[in-house]
């Protein structure tokens, strides 16, 4: 009578580290790409956040203003040109208290007369401002931001930032 030995074979032992490897490498790649979204989700949240900002100190002023000129472009310049309106980069608006402000790109900043507005955690690498006028109707502004974060994860994002803002105390002449 044979008497059989508890215990494995040296092919069920292979078998098992060689799947024991496999579901570690998987589980491992899957952890790494969580963890690499992860960090991309809090970089464009931090973009969005920074833009938004940006636009809401901007609007303010364009909604209770008055766009004084974009670039050398004057209220007579957008009215002549018609529906393609004036583009450039800078933009001079007088504020509800009568002083002008003016907004532009400055070394990847947007910056005011008075101060940086845009958060150092961003570069502003397009600031770009489309004035439309029409007689008799309210004007509008189009803002275009182009923005990436100032991170040194090797990631490379970007985003865009474009919006119509309709201004109450220009135009309707």
């Amino acid at each position: 009578m044979k008497i059989r030995q508890k215990g494995y074979t040296l092919i069920e032992l292979i078998m098992a580290v060689s799947l024991l490897i496999i579901v570690m490498v998987g589980g491992t790649a899957i952890f790494y790409r969580s963890f690499r979204s992860s960090g991309v989700s809090d970089i464009q949240s931090t973009l969005s956040s920074g833009l938004r900002s940006i636009d809401e100190m901007i609007e303010w002023s364009l909604r209770y203003g008055e766009v004084v000129r974009i670039d050398d472009n004057w209220r007579t310049n957008c009215l002549a040109s018609g529906d393609e309106g004036v583009t450039g980069n800078t933009l001079v608006v007088r504020n509800s208290t009568g002083g002008n402000v003016t907004y532009s790109l400055n070394n990847g900043r947007i910056a005011s007369d008075s101060a940086v507005i845009s958060n150092a955690n961003l570069m502003i690498n397009k600031l770009e401002f489309s004035w439309f006028c029409r007689s008799g109707v309210n004007d509008k502004i189009n803002l275009y931001i182009e923005a990436s974060p100032l991170t040194e994860s090797g990631e490379v994002t970007k985003s865009i930032f474009n919006k119509d803002i309709n201004l109450l105390n220009s135009g309707i002449n």
